[in-house]
């Protein structure tokens, strides 16, 4: 059965959010700290061992690890963007469930006054009437 946005939004447990919002920020900051610390693979100076068993020859091996040194180094690229991206995600999080939050009182706020003004029109359609 589907429910409502307005019903959806209610069962949402809105101080839950606003609590753990922050701490979403801190593990984003420091996903982002741990990534932007490990500096990129470069390519090493490490010996190819040739076997006997393969027919690979050496110029080919070594040309495959250096496109497989590249796609890493790429892939490191990728990754710090990644972090990036989530780091800022996590901020503009914090600020979406505060915009939430005090429209959330606002609407309390809005369903009061017409409560107010419910009542004073009854009053005033009475006291017009009944005069």
């Amino acid at each position: 059965m589907a429910i409502s946005m307005l019903s959806a939004f209610k069962i949402i447990p809105w101080s839950d959010v606003l609590t753990a919002a922050p701490y979403i920020v801190q593990g984003a900051e420091k996903l982002w700290s741990i990534i932007a610390r490990k500096p990129a693979p470069q390519r090493g100076n490490e010996r190819v061992e040739e076997e006997a068993s393969q027919s690979v020859s050496l110029s080919a091996l070594d040309t495959r690890v250096h496109s497989l040194e590249l796609l890493t180094a790429e892939l490191h690229k990728e990754v710090l963007l990644s972090s990036e991206l989530i780091k800022s995600l996590a901020q503009q999080n914090i600020q979406l469930v505060q915009a939430v939050d005090v429209l959330r009182v606002r609407t309390r706020i809005l369903f009061g006054f017409c409560g107010v003004l419910a009542v004073v029109t009854t009053a005033c359609v009475f006291l017009v009437v009944f005069r």
